[in-house]
This record gives structure tokens, C-alpha cells and sequence, in this order.
């Protein structure tokens, strides 16, 4: 019989199927409630420690805080971009792109004083030609995009995680070992248009961040194709180049769309850095420039690996430069050397690149008041064309390089192939013949570059080497009155007429200068000092005079040795005045900043000029003008730069001030005088016929005469002439002993001078009332007493006379002869001739 259970009933048999020991519980269970049905669990409540709970709210609320914080500053950020760049329109019309102003160089007319054009630094079509991108090749346009953006097709204009990581590297962390670029296309074109382009600090980054709103607004505006176009055709080349098509035409002669692969990687590397990768003065640099970009083109697809190969192997070939547009187009050397100074100014102003500086001056509107002599660089640039090597001898000789430009006059085969070398690793060399090259500048004693020239025969291109304004030489014997004759004279360590011994300072047996040659031959150049003293023939005598003498160890007045250029002489007064207070002077008091604070700070770098770069004919020449009256002034080549409105935008940075006293300079300018008018000068009777005007000049030649110089004054200008070759050669293995000397230099100042002088009025140095003239004992050196046989007069600090001679002397007929060869018009004070060996004469 099926026995049929209630509901109730069953619900209480099946709890009752389970009991639960309630003493062995830990909590009393709660009652049940009427039917048998358990009443809910009371939720249990979590404990959190308090400073768990404290802390949780703390991030809660600043995260809360840095959302809101965020928010705002976004919002700071969008309405500062859409109100600085509120007047973009017309800046970022790519449609109708405006073409800058040019600056103009203006010049004081000699002859009127009249305010004169002088140069035109161009932005104008003639320098910039607009090419459709239809025109453009495709491998120009892959040359900039693979090296430059390689993801521009593909971003929004602004590629944000390259971006980040500059702007961390920059502001937070350096987790890059140098500044790292982030620039798209859009932003590179942007800076070219706006010239926005503040470098760093918090300037910089508001900078960036308007870059990257208005990339981004150009990028959303115009096509990649319209914004390519525009980059490529506002993009600064060397000189006063701007865009592909004027650079097709500058470099290879051709229309952009000619353009072969190599060619368009070259127009590309140069961009880079104008002045780095210039394809006239620095090739080879190019050249690596210019396969690194065709390696990424390949890497990138754009390019086969074959193709690759053939252009990289292909040397750099420019264009003839036809005779129109070098009339047109080549500016002179003042005007590049004046261009240098004026485009490493407003780096310093604006803090930025090179690149950017030569933009803005190319396009700003500039007007630059420029101290060039019109008439006098004309003059300047006459002489030097050497017309038939009228001045200076050419001298060509073989010289091996590793690339040709095309400027080069290449060696070739007797069978018409080129003449090479291959070297152990590879390499290709080749070779080209050389000539001579000279410079010449000419200032006022204001500091005024008033002429320049940096080359040999007619200029052919903008910007080319300024041997003048940048290339640095050693200066042989023209810094011994710099630097020791004119310290010894202010420190009164000695005056005109002291009495100093023609021999070494140091002689072999004192075992203090090497003779390398000896150690070189005999393998002994690892010992030290005091292992060689073993070796009596591993030392010599220093120093030697011109022609490899040591003198004739008499005793000889300063003006003599000076005159001279004797350098037994000068290092005795360098000795006296100590190598270290010389560097300092000529380092920081003369600005001859080029030589070498560690190795150049000894007699033989401040007295023989053998220094490790030496100075840049511009800085030597405004060196000295302290034989003026003793004032220094930095040379500068314009006095003012005012923009478009008529502002001023930048004012010269020359200083100046008394480098020697007005006693030294005169003293000086009398000892130097007597290198022209003495008969034992080292350029005796080579001073300029100027209405009877006055001179004073040093001659100098460097080690195995690889630089000759001559600096000279007068009462209007002094002027550094330098000569040699651009690598440095011996120049007696081309031109012999008789050529290769120091008159070419004094010679070619010579003829300028009495050119530009011609019809200037008669102008006398400034004397000085600190100055005395006396008479001098020949034998002693020390003012005339009475009993003194032969007498000479010389100039003398009043301050610093040396004491009256009461010697006994021999008989005034074994005195040697006065020195009377210079004409008597012209002539320094008599002065006695020491005797001499006459080969000493127009050397160092």
C-alpha cells in the first residue's frame, strides 16, 4: 500500500536525515523559524586594517584629482595651440606659398660715404624654382622619406612614439646617449614655413607642441602628395640654394626629372647639414653621406641591391659652372666670410642649427651693414686672380686622395685611364694635381675686416674654402713680436738695445732637447729622459737659426735679432718672459683661441710658431693691430644686422681694449719697422711707396717652409698674407730654395699697399710721450757714456732706460760699420750693423 506523505511531513524527514552537533559549533545556531525553515545568514563584516582603508582612499582621490588635473590641462593645452597658431592661415597655405625676402649686404661707398648694395643673399626665383612632384623623381622623393620619415605615408602627420621617447629623453629620462630627432616631413616643412623653432627648455616643448597640432592640421588639410611637393621645393641647399629643381640645375646642370639615383641621394645628403656634406669643400663627406642614404633606400625596398652597388660605387661628378651664372650667382669671399659670422650669430641668438640660421637669414629680410672696402676688396681681389702667377708661383705637384671632385685636376695614365692605387683594405685612391694657394685680409685698426680673400684666380663658387676667414696654419716666426718681443718689452725684461748671445739656449751636452731623427734612426723613441742620457748623440742643440745654424755665439742687440728674425734671439726673450705667460697673452688677451691650451704651451709652439693648428690668417692680422697704439678689437665683418621693419636684430659682438700699453706698442712698431727699412730685415727695402708713409712688418716660415706668411702695417691698415699649399708640402721640393721664401708674401702686400694708398693722405703712426729716443753703446748695449766709441740710437720706454755704459772699450776702428742702406728719408735711427751671415737675409 503506497503511503502518500504531506508536504510538511517530507520536508521534516529530510531535515531530520542530517543532525548537527550544536556543542561542537562555534556560533549558537539561530532559532528557526515556524515551519521548520532556516532564517538567512546575517552578512558577515569584513575588518580592513585603517591604514590599508586610508590609503585606498588616498589613491581614490588622486586619481579622481588627476583625472580632473588632466582634463584641465588638456583643455589649457588645446586653447593654447588654437591661439598661437590662430594666424597659421597664410603661414601653412600650401596652395599659395609665398617666397620669402631676401637680406641685402649694404657697404660705405669709399669714394661718397653713401650707404651702397654690396650682395644679395637671394630667396628669389632665381634661386628657388618651383618643380611639380610629377617632375620630381621617385628616388628623390625616397631619398628624403627613407632617411628622413620612412613612415610618412602612413602616419597622421606626427609619428607620437617616436615623439615620446625624444620628449622623455629630453625632459625626463636620457635613455638615449645623444638628442634624439622625431621630426615628420609636415613638421620639417612646418619650421621651414614658420621658422618657429625654439631649441629647448620649456619654450622648446610649447614649441613642439604647436609643431605637432599643426602637423597634424596640415596633415588632415592637404595630401601627403600637395605636402611632399612643398617640402621638397622649400628645403635649404648650400649657398643660395633652395629646393630640388635649383639644386639639380646648381649641382649637375640638369632638370630635376634627369635626375640619376646617385644624384638624387647627393641632392639629399646635403640638407643634412649644408656646411658638413658641402660638395665642393668637404666631397669625401659627402660621398658617405650619400651611400648611407641609398643603403636605406635599399634596406627599406625602394631600391634593388644591384642598383645599390652601381650608384654607390659612381664618384661625385658636378657640373661645369657656365659663365653667366657665375657673374650672377658666386659671391666673393667677403661676402661668404661675412655670411659665416652672421649665421653663427643668430644660432646664438635663436639657439639653432646651422641649418635653420641659414634659412632664416636667406629668407628674413634682412639688411646687413657690412665693413667691406668696396674699392679695396676689388683691389684685393685683382691682385689675387695672379694672372700668369704674376705673385705667387704655382708649384703643382702629385698629391693622393681618396675621391675627385669636380674642381680637381685629376692625374691620368699615359693610356687616358685614371691614375690609382688600391690599399690593403680596399680602398681606391686617386690622384690630382696641385698648385700653391695664398690668402690675403686686410683690417683697419678698429677691428674692420675691410678686405678679404680666401684663394688663388677667379671664384667659382659660393661658399667655397676661405683659406682667409677658416683655415687655420701654424704661424712660424710672425708670432715672436706677438707674443715674447712685445711681453719682454712691457714686463722690462729688455729694451731695445739689450745685448743678447746668437746661440742655443740649450747645447747638446745639457741633454734637454732630442733629436728625434737620431732616435727614430736608432729605434731609441720609447726611452725616457733619463734612459737616454746614455745616448750623448740621441741630443742636440736648440735652437737653430734659419739655414740650420746655431749662430755665431756674439752678443747682439734686440732690434737685431728681431729684425733678423733669429731665433736663438727670441727664444731667449721667450725664456725670459716664460712660455706660459705668452700663451696666455696671445690665447686669451689676443684671441688667438685656435691654438692648443695642452700642447701648445712651450717655446718652440710660442716662439717658432711649430703649433698643432696654428691661427687663421684674420685672426693674425687683427693680432697685430696692437703695433697701432696697443689696442686690441675683435675682427668683425658687419656692425649691424636690421630686420624686415627697420630693428635692430643684432649688433657686432666685438670687444675691445688696451692689450699693451701705448709705450710697448710704439716701441714695438719701431723695432718691426726696421724688418722693412734695415738692411738685415728679414724683407729689407720691400716697404710700400706711399707718399712717404711709414711700415712695419714680420715675416714667417714654418717648419720645411709648408707655410709662409708676411704681416705688415701702415698707418691706415695691417694685413696677413699666407702661402703655401692646403695639404702642407715642403714647397723647396717644387719650387726650390730661391722661390719658396717669405719676399712672395711681403711682395704681393707690397704692390696692394701702394695700390689701395695711392691716393690716401699722408697718415703717421701715433707716437707715444712715454717714448724716448737715445743713444746707445754698440759694444754694451747700455745708453752712450762718453768714452763709448760707436753709438746708435734706439726707442725706449722713459719709464725703463737702461743704465749709461762707463765700459772700457777697444778702438773705435775695429768697430764694424753703421747701417746706412735704406734711404735716408725712410730710414730707422742709424743703427750699427753686427755682423752677420748675409744667407739670413729675406728667411726666418
Amino acid at each position: 500500500m503506497r503511503k502518500i506523505r504531506r508536504s510538511g511531513e517530507e520536508h521534516s524527514a529530510a531535515s531530520a536525515g542530517r543532525r548537527v552537533n550544536v556543542n561542537n559549533s562555534r556560533r549558537e545556531q539561530p532559532a528557526r523559524e515556524p515551519g521548520g525553515a532556516k532564517p538567512p545568514k546575517e552578512p558577515k563584516e569584513k575588518k580592513n586594517h585603517p591604514i590599508l582603508r586610508f590609503i585606498g582612499r588616498t589613491i581614490a582621490t588622486l586619481i579622481c584629482l588627476g583625472v580632473m588635473l588632466g582634463s584641465l590641462v588638456a583643455v589649457g593645452m588645446v586653447y593654447y595651440v588654437v591661439q598661437a597658431t590662430a594666424n597659421d592661415g597664410d603661414l601653412l597655405d600650401l596652395d599659395n606659398i609665398q617666397l620669402s625676402q631676401s637680406s641685402v649686404v649694404m657697404a660705405t661707398d669709399p669714394d661718397t660715404g653713401a650707404q651702397v648694395e654690396y650682395a644679395t643673399l637671394r630667396s628669389s626665383n632665381s634661386h628657388r624654382v618651383w618643380a611639380d612632384l610629377e617632375q620630381i623623381p621617385t628616388n628623390l622623393q625616397y631619398a628624403f622619406i627613407c632617411t628622413e620619415d620612412k613612415d610618412f605615408y602612413n602616419e597622421p602627420g606626427v609619428n607620437f612614439k617616436r615623439t615620446i621617447g625624444a620628449m622623455v629623453n629630453e625632459y625626463l629620462l636620457p635613455i638615449y646617449s645623444s638628442k634624439q630627432g622625431a621630426s615628420t616631413l609636415e613638421q620639417q616643412l612646418i619650421k621651414n614655413l614658420t621658422e618657429d623653432d625654439s631649441a629647448s627648455g620649456i619654450e622648446g616643448a610649447l614649441r613642439k607642441l604647436r609643431e605637432i597640432y599643426r602637423a597634424l592640421c596640415l596633415s588632415k588639410s592637404y595630401s601627403k602628395e600637395t605636402i611632399l611637393e612643398a617640402y621638397l621645393n622649400t628645403i635649404s641647399f648650400t649657398g643660395t640654394i633652395q629646393g630640388v629643381q635649383t639644386a639639380a640645375n646648381e649641382y649637375f646642370n640638369k632638370d630635376v626629372s634627369q635626375l640619376t639615383l646617385w644624384e638624387c641621394a647627393t641632392i639629399a645628403s646635403i640638407t643634412k647639414n649644408p656646411t658638413n656634406y658641402n660638395p665642393y669643400t668637404n666631397p669625401e663627406n659627402l660621398i658617405n653621406r650619400r651611400n648611407f642614404l641609398m643603403y636605406n633606400m635599399w634596406q627599406q625596398g625602394v631600391i634593388s641591391e644591384d642598383e645599390y652597388r652601381n650608384a654607390a660605387a659612381q664618384p661625385l661628378v658636378l657640373a661645369e659652372e657656365e659663365d653667366t651664372k657665375k657673374t650672377s650667382s658666386v659671391t666673393s669671399y667677403f661676402t661668404d666670410a661675412l655670411f659665416t659670422e652672421v649665421v653663427q650669430d643668430i644660432m646664438a641668438k635663436e639657439n639653432i642649427t646651422e641649418s635653420e640660421a641659414q634659412k632664416l637669414l636667406y629668407t628674413g629680410g634682412f639688411t646687413i651693414e657690412a665693413t667691406v672696402n668696396t674699392k679695396l676688396q676689388s683691389q684685393m681681389e685683382n691682385l689675387m686672380l695672379n694672372t700668369d702667377d704674376a705673385y705667387f708661383p704655382a708649384g703643382w705637384h702629385e698629391e693622393e686622395v681618396t675621391s675627385i671632385s669636380d674642381d680637381d685636376v685629376q692625374v691620368f695614365n699615359e693610356d687616358g685611364t685614371p691614375k690609382t692605387r688600391t690599399g690593403e683594405d680596399g680602398t681606391v685612391y686617386y690622384y690630382r694635381n696641385v698648385r700653391t694657394q695664398a690668402a690675403m685680409v686686410t683690417l683697419d685698426y678698429d677691428g674692420n675686416v675691410i678686405a678679404i680673400v680666401g684663394g688663388l684666380g677667379e671664384k667659382t663658387k659660393s661658399l667655397s674654402l676661405n683659406r682667409a676667414y677658416n683655415v687655420e696654419r701654424q704661424t712660424g716666426s710672425t708670432i715672436k713680436p706677438i707674443g715674447a718681443y712685445a711681453l719682454g718689452i712691457e714686463y722690462g725684461l729688455v729694451n731695445w738695445s739689450t745685448m743678447l748671445n746668437n746661440s742655443p739656449l740649450y747645447q747638446k751636452q745639457d741633454m734637454v732637447i732630442r733629436d728625434e731623427d737620431y732616435c727614430r734612426k736608432n729605434g731609441l723613441m720609447g726611452l725616457t729622459d733619463k734612459q737616454l742620457r746614455a745616448y750623448p748623440n740621441a741630443w742636440r742643440s736648440w735652437p737653430r737659426n734659419y739655414g740650420g745654424s746655431y749662430g755665431d755665439n756674439s752678443d747682439v742687440p734686440l732690434w737685431n735679432g728681431l729684425a733678423r728674425s733669429l731665433n736663438t734671439i727670441a727664444v731667449r726673450v721667450g725664456d725670459l718672459v716664460g712660455a706660459s705667460n705668452i700663451f696666455n697673452f696671445v690665447y686669451n688677451t689676443l684671441q688667438l683661441d685656435t691654438l692648443d691650451p695642452t700642447n701648445d704651451v712651450g717655446l718652440a709652439q710660442m716662439v717658432m710658431g711649430s703649433q698643432t693648428h696654428g691661427v687663421t690668417p684674420t685672426a693674425l692680422a687683427a693680432a697685430f693691430q696692437i703695433f697701432y697704439d696697443g689696442e686690441y678689437t675683435t675682427p668683425h665683418l658687419y656692425t649691424r644686422v636690421l630686420d624686415r621693419d627697420g630693428n635692430i636684430y643684432l649688433e657686432n659682438n666685438a670687444t675691445s681694449y688696451q692689450a699693451l700699453t701705448p709705450d710697448t706698442a710704439y716701441v714695438m712698431n719701431r723695432l718691426l719697422k726696421n724688418v722693412l727699412y734695415s738692411s738685415v730685415g728679414t724683407a729689407s727695402g720691400r716697404y710700400p711707396n706711399s707718399n712717404g708713409m711709414e711700415a712695419f712688418g714680420k715675416t714667417g716660415t714654418a717648419s720645411d717652409e709648408k707655410d709662409l706668411w708676411f704681416v705688415g702695417g701702415t698707418p691706415y691698415y695691417v694685413t696677413a698674407v699666407w702661402w703655401g699649399y692646403d695639404a702642407p708640402y715642403d714647397m723647396t721640393k717644387t719650387l726650390g730654395k730661391q722661390q719658396a721664401k717669405t719676399r712672395t708674401c711681403v711682395n704681393a702686400w707690397k704692390a696692394l699697399m701702394e695700390q689701395v694708398q695711392a691716393d690716401l693722405p699722408y697718415k703717421a703712426f701715433p707716437t707715444s710721450d712715454g717714448v724716448v729716443e737715445r743713444r746707445y753703446c754698440t759694444q754694451s748695449g747700455l745708453l752712450a757714456g762718453a768714452s763709448c766709441p760707436s753709438t746708435a740710437v734706439g726707442y725706449y720706454r722713459a719709464d725703463d732706460l737702461p743704465d749709461t755704459c762707463n765700459y772700457s772699450h777697444a778702438s773705435a776702428a775695429a768697430e764694424p760699420p753703421a747701417d746706412t742702406a735704406a734711404p735716408a728719408g725712410d730710414a730707422a735711427p742709424e743703427q750699427t750693423v753686427i755682423p752677420s751671415d748675409t744667407s739670413a737675409l729675406d728667411t726666418e
